[in-house]
């Protein structure tokens, strides 16, 4: 043997042995790591999820300061199921899209439909809630439905599928925008809005939980199906969440939360 092939088959050992040594790091205690790298997570070993935190009973801030609601109970399972840290972060709801493509999260889980127009941007996983846009008016009010409304000033949620549907209605002479549902809800209460579009199960949540002195008003204007947005380019995410979501529904820990927020399934399968 010379001492070129000797030389040759000492390299290919050490190489060999470090791409074992590489290998075995990647199980046990290091498989957080590979997770993150296949993940292709903001920050190693947490699983970032961005909500508006606006969004009561979905998402919102506590008394004490705490992010609480159906979004975060459910982000939280969805990090456990994919061994990873839950971090829930917040931001405006119409900043949401950019700030996930600009990567400063993983993911959106904000009760945030899947548009034509949001699929051009970032990736969906399945529906993981059903629900539909209602409109709400003054208890006093004599609209019955939103083919009623004339001259009407509308609340909506500001970057919303609600403001796109309120813009086109004939009845609607102005759309006035906020930054979350309670507040345009509140204004309604007040006077100072003639009607506001929202979530069907938000709206009636509002109602028995501060007595605001609305109600709904016809029937759904239309399905209001809420997905979870995920960065493009990474599919392996987003497999696996779908994947974490299904388990989630088929063990009953969706029920349990589901039941915990709403006292009904809100699920898509759900007629309720």
């Amino acid at each position: 043997m010379t001492r070129r092939t000797a030389l040759a088959l000492t390299g290919s050992l050490m190489v060999a042995l470090a791409a074992t040594g590489c290998g075995s790091g990647d199980s046990g205690s290091g498989s957080e790591s590979a997770a993150d790298r296949e993940y292709r997570l903001v920050e190693d070993g947490k699983l970032t999820f961005a909500m508006s935190g606006q969004y009561r009973p979905f998402n919102y801030f506590e008394d004490d300061g705490k992010l609480a609601g159906f979004d975060v109970d459910l982000g939280k399972e969805l990090a456990k199921r994919l061994d990873l840290k839950p971090n829930p972060v917040t931001g405006p709801f119409n900043s949401l899209v950019a700030g996930l493509k600009a990567k400063r999260y993983d993911l959106i889980v904000g009760s945030m439909s899947a548009t034509d127009e949001r699929k051009k941007q970032v990736d969906f996983t399945d529906e993981y809630y059903l629900s539909g846009a209602q409109l709400f008016v003054g208890k006093d009010s004599s609209v019955m439905s939103i083919d009623d409304l004339k001259d009407a000033k509308v609340g909506v949620v500001l970057g919303t599928t609600f403001e796109d549907y309120a813009k086109k209605q004939p009845g609607v002479a102005e759309v006035k925008t906020y930054s979350s549902d309670n507040e345009a809800l509140t204004e309604l209460g007040n006077g100072r809005i003639d009607a506001a579009i929202t979530t069907k199960l938000l709206g009636l949540y509002q109602i028995k939980q501060t007595g605001i002195d609305i109600r709904p008003a016809g029937a759904i204007l239309f399905p209001d199906p809420a997905s979870i947005a995920s960065q493009k380019g990474n599919p392996k995410l987003t497999a696996e969440v779908d994947k974490a979501l299904e388990e989630i529904r088929n063990d009953g820990t969706y029920a349990k939360l589901s039941e915990k927020w709403f006292g009904v399934d809100i699920s898509p399968e759900s007629k309720s």
